[in-house]
């Protein structure tokens, strides 16, 4: 897992905020940005892969830390993706995060990269969605996402474009571009809170529209711009997530998936206890339907 946001939350969820405190005082070089820093701080030496710790228990699963200071970077690699490579070491900004992120895979021996992007139009995300093989777009049932959508539809065609060109002409720097057909996979519906099991009239409305904006027009532009992975028929809704509330808290302190926490870790007896049972287990049940789903859709695609 990569944590391309500066706010970190994947990485301090993944070790706990203490943990990842301790990892960014004792290892201060094992982070994203000091991985990036030969590149961006035209240091005398190559990007290398750093050291990834572990994620809890998964002795298979590998966290390349975030920084918090990974938006100073922004401004010279905004420079760069737009062609403004009038000093050469310039060229080598954009593929810096593919080299770091495939050094990094290479090194722990990984069949798969995840890569958490900050939610904005960031260079750092044109860079890193076009340097990945497909993409999933999370959205919560608001206005924002709804307004968001329409963005991006006329954002990642253009960014799309952008890659084509980028990929020529970054050819001969340090680190170019990978040749990758970069790929919609579908979105997944976030954090609405349900009443009897089912979302409010309210938050389905809200969901019915927003899979209107998808279909109709975000689906046609990423067709046109063949950043779309055609599957049987137009659903790409690949989760409804609803807010686990209370157990959503207890997984963030203790640093936990939620569907792998126990009775010790909420405290909960009786009613309570068995009530959470039942919740756990059903977003135990939601993950592997959205992971199976996302597996038979890469396997389709080679």
């Amino acid at each position: 897992m990569v944590d391309a946001d500066s706010q970190c939350n994947l990485s301090t969820l993944s070790l706990g905020e203490e943990a990842f405190e301790e990892h960014y005082q004792k290892q201060p070089v094992d982070n994203i940005k000091s991985g990036l820093a030969p590149a961006f701080e035209s240091r005398p030496k190559l990007i290398e892969a750093i050291y990834c710790p572990n994620v809890g228990a998964n002795t298979n699963l590998f966290l390349l830390p975030g920084s918090f200071d990974l938006t100073e970077y922004e401004t010279q690699l905004s420079v760069a993706i737009n062609f403004n490579t009038t000093f050469l070491t310039m060229a080598n900004l954009p593929g810096s995060f593919y080299k770091l992120i495939s050094a990094c895979a290479e090194k722990y021996k990984v069949d798969y990269v995840f890569i958490d992007l900050n939610p904005g139009l960031s260079a750092i995300n044109q860079t890193l969605l076009f340097s990945s093989d497909y993409f999933i777009m999370p959205c919560g049932v608001d206005y924002f996402s709804k307004q968001a959508v329409k963005s991006l539809s006329n954002v990642l065609p253009n960014w799309a474009n952008w890659s084509v060109k980028a990929r020529e002409h970054f050819h001969d720097s340090v680190y170019p571009l990978p040749d990758v057909s970069t790929k919609f996979l579908g979105y997944t519906v976030n954090n609405f809170n349900v009443k009897y099991n089912k979302p409010a009239k309210a938050v389905q409305n809200m969901i019915d529209d927003l899979d209107s904006e998808i279909r109709e027009i975000l689906i046609p532009k990423l067709r046109a711009a063949s950043v779309l992975l055609d599957q049987a028929g137009d659903d790409y809704r690949l989760a409804d997530i609803k807010s686990f509330n209370t157990l959503q808290q207890v997984s963030h302190t203790v640093s936990k998936p939620i569907f792998t926490l126990t009775n010790a870790d909420t405290g909960n007896t009786g009613i309570v206890s068995d009530a959470q049972e039942l919740s756990i287990e059903g977003v135990n049940t939601l993950f592997n339907n959205f992971y199976s789903k996302v597996i038979a859709l890469l396997n389709h695609a080679k």
